[in-house]
């Protein structure tokens, strides 16, 4: 007589989550207090459709260094100015839209920093672009209907 058996693993290898995709928009008063919330709300968002939590944590830095330098330099008074970030998770890839009416300003026309130039021969500013060129797998900037669109993308591997 045959006999079968069936071998089942005790322990199954744990299998790649898939994002679920959507998106969510935000709009912020334009200070710098209201930055933390983003970070909780991009937190959650990223946690509800399982993006990895690697990319999320890049997404997250290079969001808040984008929307420090917005806050900071973009309005020559930033009372009742607001900035709005968009965040979409799609399977591959997380992307974030920034937008504000500030005064128009390529962050991509900066040229990299000298990194082996010594502290005191570096200008000052030019580092959170560049934190966030190395953060993202693409950077884009465009000016529309009277607004700074600066839009990151984070591949998922």
């Amino acid at each position: 007589m045959l006999q079968t058996r069936t071998c089942t693993p005790r322990h199954r290898l744990p299998q790649p989550s898939l994002m679920h995709e959507g998106s969510i928009t935000v709009r912020l008063p334009a200070e710098l207090r209201e930055i933390e919330r983003l970070n909780r709300l991009i937190r959650q968002f990223g946690e509800l459709h399982e993006v990895p939590s690697r990319a999320l944590y890049a997404v997250n830095l290079a969001l808040d260094e984008v929307m420090t330098n917005v806050v900071r330099h973009a309005f020559e008074d930033a009372k009742d100015q607001e900035v709005v970030a968009q965040v979409i998770a799609r399977a591959t890839e997380v992307i974030t839209e920034v937008s504000d009416s500030g005064r128009a300003f390529d962050p991509l026309a900066v040229p990299p920093p000298n990194l082996d130039a010594s502290l005191a021969e570096r200008p000052l500013g030019g580092l959170g672009i560049h934190l966030v060129r190395s953060l993202m797998d693409g950077v884009e900037y465009r000016r529309a209907d009277g607004k700074n669109v600066l839009t990151l993308r984070k591949r998922i591997r």
